[in-house]
C-alpha cells in the first residue's frame, strides 16, 4: 500500500526531541568523548586517518562504554533546529528556486529538485539575514549587486526577486549554532512580521503572454480591485497592460497583489473577471483577448502564514547540539590525551544507583598511589600483580551450603577479582573432598579479611563445615588497563580497560577483572601499589581505599549517538566547540 513520511512528520520528530531536553520531566544527555587509543589495530579496524565506520549493535555500545572519556550535559540552550546553510551570491551568476508548495517529480524546481526542502528557496545575506524567495523571476539569476536590508513585513523585490524577510541570527546564534554547512533557525516569528494565515503574496502567468484588445491607449493601463476566488476571503489583485504603442502592445506585463485576503487554501485568478473590472474602470471600453486567454497560478504560502514558524517552514528537521569543553571542566576531561569518538548518551545512571544529573562526569578508572611511585605515561599498558597468599580458615554457610568462605589477612580482593585456588591437603569433617573448591573463582567481597565463593551443588562437601589440615593457597588473576592520565603531583594514574586482550581482559585467562587491594601495579618498567588507606576527595574525585569508579554507571542509559572522528588532541589552554547535527 502506498504511503510517506511527511515532512511535517520528520519536523514533528525534530521537535519532539528538542522538547525532550526542556520539558516538565526532560531526559538527560551527556556529549561524550572516548577512544584515547589508535584506531589501527584489530579490534576497531580503520586507522587514524581513515576510522571505522561506527557500527549500532549492542556490542559496539559496550566498547564505547569500556573507551569513554568523560561526558558533559548537553543543555537545553545549547539545541536548536537548523537548516543547510546557503548564502547569497552577489555576484550575478546564481539563481535561485522559489517558494511553492506543490513541487513533485513531474512539477520540478527550477534547480531541479523534486520538493521544496531540496531546494534553494531561502539565503543567508552577510548581515546574517534569512530571506524567502517568493518569486525568482521565471528562474532568472539574481541581479549582480542584490542586498536586501529589509526586516518588516513588505515585498519588495531586489535584484528581480521577490523576497520575504524571515528572521535574523543572533550574536548568541553565530556563535553556538552557525556552522560552514547549517544555519539555526527559530521556531517563533521575529515580532515585526505581521502574521496572515492563508495570506497570498504570489501570482504567475502560466501560459505565453496572450494580446489583449482594449481600445487601446498609448498608455499603459492599470485594471484594479481583481478579486481573486478560493477559500479565503478579501484578497485582490492589479494587472497592467501594455500601451499600443510600447513594447507589450495589449499583453499583461505584471500582476500585484493588492490585497493579500487571509485564510486561503486554494485560490484562482479568472480572466472573466479581469475584462468585468477592466469594463468597470475603463466603460465604454472593454477587453478581449486575440488569442488564447491568459491563465494564472496563485501561490498559496504555508500553515500561519510566512515567518509564522521559520524552522518548520525552511525545512528544519535538523538539529544541532553545541557543547564547549573547557579546559579540565573541574577535573572530569583530560588535557593530556586525544580522543577519536563522540557521542551522545541518553538517561545515564549513576555508579552507585540511581539518576545520574550532574553537569560533567568522569568516565575513567582511577588509583590514588603510595608515595614514591614510579612514573606512568599515558596509553601504556598497566597491570596489576600479586603473589600467592596462604589462607589462614575455610568455612562453609552450613553442612549443605555452596558458599564457601576464606580468611587471609588484609586480603585486598575485590568483588568480582578472579582467584585460583590451590589446597593444601585439608578436608571437610574427615572426608576426602579437598578438591571442592580447586580451581578458578569469581569473589565477593565480605570484608578486609574475607571473602567467599560460590561453587557448584555437585563440588558442594558432603561432610561438616570444619575444614582441617594443611590451609590451601590462592593466586589472583591480572588485571589490566590502559593508562589515559598520570598525574604526578597527586599520584594519581587514571586509566580505562576494554573488552580487548591486554586492554582490559586478562589475554590467558579472557576475563575483565577491577583493579584492586594492594598489589604492585606496574607498566613493565615502573612499578607502584595503591594507598589502599586513602579514602577522600580530590580534584573532584573520590577515592574509596584508593580506588575511584567512573561517574556514570558503563553500559546504563541508550547511546544514540556516535562519530568516529580523526584523533583530537586536548590542551590546557583550549577549548573545544563540539557541534553535532541530527537529521530526522
Amino acid at each position: 500500500m502506498p504511503a510517506i513520511i511527511t515532512p511535517k512528520f520528520r519536523f514533528h520528530n525534530a521537535e519532539q526531541f528538542k522538547e525532550s531536553f526542556s520539558e516538565a520531566a526532560p531526559s538527560n544527555y551527556y556529549l561524550f568523548i572516548g577512544r584515547p587509543g589508535e584506531f589501527a589495530d584489530t579490534n576497531w579496524g580503520g586507522t587514524d586517518s581513515a576510522p571505522p565506520t561506527p557500527v549500532g549493535n549492542r556490542s559496539q555500545e559496550a566498547y564505547l562504554w569500556d573507551d569513554m572519556l568523560a561526558a558533559k550535559k548537553i543543555q537545553s540552550t545549547g539545541v536548536s533546529h537548523a537548516i543547510p546553510r546557503r548564502d547569497l551570491d552577489t555576484s550575478g551568476n546564481t539563481k535561485y528556486d522559489m517558494y511553492r508548495p506543490d513541487y513533485s517529480s513531474s512539477k520540478q524546481t527550477t534547480s531541479g529538485a523534486s520538493n521544496l526542502f531540496d531546494s534553494t528557496f531561502y539565503f543567508m545575506t552577510s548581515a546574517y539575514r534569512v530571506y524567502k524567495v517568493l518569486d525568482n523571476n521565471g528562474g532568472q539569476n539574481i541581479a549582480a549587486g542584490a542586498n536586501p536590508t529589509h526586516t518588516d513585513d513588505s515585498i519588495p523585490t531586489v535584484g528581480g526577486y521577490a523576497l520575504k524577510y524571515m528572521y535574523t541570527l543572533s550574536s548568541t546564534d553565530i556563535q553556538n549554532f552557525l556552522t560552514p554547512d547549517f544555519i539555526p533557525v527559530p521556531t517563533a516569528p521575529e515580532s515585526n512580521v505581521a502574521l496572515v494565515d492563508g495570506g497570498l503574496y504570489t501570482i504567475l502567468q502560466t501560459n505565453s503572454i496572450a494580446a489583449a484588445n482594449a481600445s487601446q491607449t498609448t498608455a499603459d493601463q492599470t485594471v484594479y480591485n481583481i478579486p481573486i476566488r478560493g477559500d479565503g476571503v478579501n484578497a485582490m489583485c492589479s494587472v497592467v497592460i501594455g500601451a499600443s504603442n510600447g513594447s507589450n502592445p495589449g499583453k499583461i506585463t505584471s500582476i500585484t497583489i493588492s490585497n493579500k485576503g487571509s485564510g486561503y487554501t486554494h485560490a484562482s485568478l479568472n480572466v472573466a473577471d479581469i475584462q468585468e473590472q477592466f469594463a468597470i474602470q475603463q466603460s465604454p471600453r472593454t477587453l478581449t483577448f486575440t488569442g488564447d486567454a491568459p491563465t494564472f497560478e496563485v501561490i498559496i504560502g504555508p500553515d500561519g502564514g510566512h515567518g509564522s514558524n521559520p524552522a518548520k517552514e525552511l525545512g528544519g528537521n535538523f538539529i544541532i547540539m553545541d557543547t564547549k569543553l573547557q579546559t579540565t571542566e573541574s577535573f572530569d576531561f583530560s588535557v593530556v590525551n586525544d580522543f577519536r569518538q563522540v557521542g551522545i548518551v541518553r538517561d545515564p545512571l549513576a555508579f552507585s544507583g540511581g539518576s545520574f544529573s550532574g553537569s560533567t562526569a568522569r568516565q575513567t578508572y582511577a588509583i590514588k598511589l603510595n608515595t614514591g611511585a614510579g612514573a606512568f605515561t599515558v596509553d601504556q599498558r598497566i597491570e596489576q600483580q600479586t603473589a600467592a597468599v596462604a589462607i589462614s580458615a575455610v568455612t562453609r554457610d552450613s553442612d549443605t551450603g555452596s558458599v564457601i568462605k576464606f580468611t587471609a589477612t588484609n586480603h585486598n580482593l575485590v568483588t568480582g577479582s578472579m582467584v585460583d585456588i590451590t589446597t593444601g591437603g585439608g578436608s571437610f569433617g574427615g572426608s576426602n573432598n579437598q578438591d571442592a573448591f580447586q580451581g578458578s573463582h569469581f569473589v565477593t567481597r565480605i570484608d578486609a579479611n574475607t571473602f567467599s565463593i560460590t561453587v557448584s551443588s555437585n563440588r558442594a562437601p558432603d561432610n561438616a563445615a570444619t575444614f582441617s589440615g594443611n590451609m590451601p593457597t590462592y593466586t589472583v588473576y591480572k588485571p589490566e588497563g590502559i593508562v589515559v592520565e598520570y598525574d604526578a603531583s597527586n599520584l594519581i594514574v587514571f586509566y580505562v580497560q576494554t573488552s580487548f586482550d591486554s586492554q582490559g581482559t586478562n589475554s590467558t585467562h579472557k576475563n575483565n577483572l577491577p583493579f584492586g587491594g594492594g598489589g604492585t601495579i606496574t607498566n613493565g618498567a615502573q612499578s607502584a601499589t595503591a594507598n589502599t588507606s586513602y579514602s577522600s576527595t580530590l580534584n573532584n574525585t573520590v577515592f574509596v581505599n584508593g580506588y575511584a569508579n567512573p561517574e556514570m554507571k558503563p553500559d546504563s542509559g541508550d547511546v544514540i549517538y556516535v562519530e568516529n572522528r580523526k584523533p583530537i588532541s586536548r590542551a590546557s589552554d583550549q577549548t573545544e566547540d563540539i557541534k553535532l547535527i541530527v537529521e530526522f
